[in-house]
């Protein structure tokens, strides 16, 4: 019984120590402040582009790298989101995880 207390015990020990390594240190105020400015200034770009539909793409930022989520349904539409968002000042990489929405029906809500 000793033994199977200590190996959950080391169990625990371990997760904790993974966790804790893979969260980070927390982000002060100004630096989230800084990452919702870039989130703001990146959706503001996306948006006045005239020839993107930028209504599915999520923005995320961290310390100057964003993240482009969602989806476009033109193959065109992915390379164009990421140029847009690398233009913006204070954005240094742009991981671009963005999917082709495929099948979509024309002329429906879901659509442009």
């Amino acid at each position: 019984m000793f033994a199977v207390m200590r190996r959950a015990a080391c169990l625990a020990l371990a997760t904790v120590g993974l966790v804790a390594c893979a969260t980070g240190p927390l982000k002060t105020p100004a630096e989230s402040q800084a990452d919702k400015a870039t989130v703001d200034k990146v959706e503001q770009a996306l948006s006045a582009d005239t020839t993107l539909y930028a209504r599915h793409i999520i923005v995320k930022a961290d310390s100057g790298v964003v993240r482009l989520t969602g989806f476009v349904w033109d193959q065109p539409d992915l390379v164009e989101a990421e140029r847009i968002a690398q233009s913006v000042p204070g954005v240094i990489r742009v991981v671009n995880a963005l999917e082709l929405q495929r099948n979509g029906v024309d002329n429906s809500g879901v659509t442009r």
